[in-house]
């Protein structure tokens, strides 16, 4: 809830898997040290609640999955939703959905996974609605206040309950961007898992592999919309008869005559298919491993399409 008057504040809440007589509520006033004492001594399971204050807002960051050396964070933000139970619902949906998919499946030790639950004041004091991509504007205090607490960049997740539109920035692994799920969009919990499945690859650098005209908005590019079979030779060319379903198929981008490695994946046919498919998956599993390797190290992902 809103408090004009909160300072940046590290709040633990204890979750013990069964009640003892040895906790009294006075013991949870000491300080730090002593708390952390006690839950590595009696190893209890513990849900770490951050809260941090920006321009005097106050927000609770719920860590739902943490791990010290992740290299990938997901921050979902609640957006229109009547109930906060169906929230954690839908987040719940989607992690153990990305649990399955390759090569995330691969890396679960190495994501960390985060909400935040806004009031309805919050959401209007902090999202406006826009007539051009991305349709929603974040205030920039939210984020810096996020990346403050997190101390890396990250993927912001909105959950909006009653829209229908999903889009995400075209960016990379590395660097802090805006994916939108419209969860009214979706009949289901499997279409609206991989429907963000298909924007959380946009989210990495991944391109619409959609021959369609609203595809259009996405550019082609590497490493899965050629503009010719040249360059698709380049980028996936070695695949293509050694790994199934490696191919060059005419379409992505919304232009016809361009070039995708995967009849259908995540990034054509969401709603069909049942996985990123092998030119995808080993982008993002490079992209992973390399920041695995070394979080702060600067590195040239152009490098990833050059012959192997």
């Amino acid at each position: 809830m809103l408090n004009t008057n909160s300072k940046p504040a590290l709040e633990i809440r204890i979750r013990k898997k069964k009640m003892s007589k040895i906790g009294q509520e006075t013991k949870f006033m000491r300080p730090m040290k002593s708390i952390v004492q006690k839950l590595i001594y009696w190893n209890w399971i513990a849900l770490i609640v951050f809260s941090f204050a920006s321009f005097g807002w106050a927000f609770q960051l719920e860590t739902e999955q943490a791990h010290s050396r992740a290299v990938l964070q997901l921050v979902f933000v609640s957006l229109n939703y009547a109930a906060k139970e169906q929230f954690d619902r839908d987040v719940s949906v989607l992690i153990e959905k990305i649990a399955v998919i390759k090569p995330f499946d691969e890396f679960m030790q190495d994501i960390a996974f985060s909400k935040v639950k806004l009031s309805l004041q919050e959401e209007k004091a902090l999202f406006k609605r826009k007539d051009e991509f991305p349709y929603l504007a974040v205030r920039q205090d939210f984020l810096d206040g996020l990346t403050q607490r997190l101390r890396t960049n990250y993927k912001l997740v909105i959950l909006d309950a009653t829209n229908a539109t999903s889009c995400a920035e075209l960016s990379s692994l590395a660097k802090l961007s805006l994916i939108i799920v419209g969860r009214a969009r979706y009949p289901n919990s499997d279409s609206f898992a991989k429907g963000f499945l298909h924007e959380l690859g946009h989210s990495f650098g991944l391109r619409d592999e959609s021959p369609n005209s609203q595809a259009k908005l996405c550019p082609p590019g590497p490493p899965n919309c050629a503009t010719t079979k040249e360059e698709a030779e380049v980028w996936w060319g070695d695949l293509v008869g050694k790994v199934s379903n490696a191919r060059f198929v005419r379409g992505c981008c919304g232009n016809k005559d361009y070039f995708r490695p995967t009849i259908a994946s995540l990034m054509n046919n969401p709603e069909k298919a049942r996985s990123f498919g092998p030119v995808n998956e080993l982008y993002l599993r490079q992209v992973l491993q390399e920041l695995l390797k070394n979080k702060e190290k600067k590195w040239d992902v152009s490098l990833l399409f050059k012959r192997r």
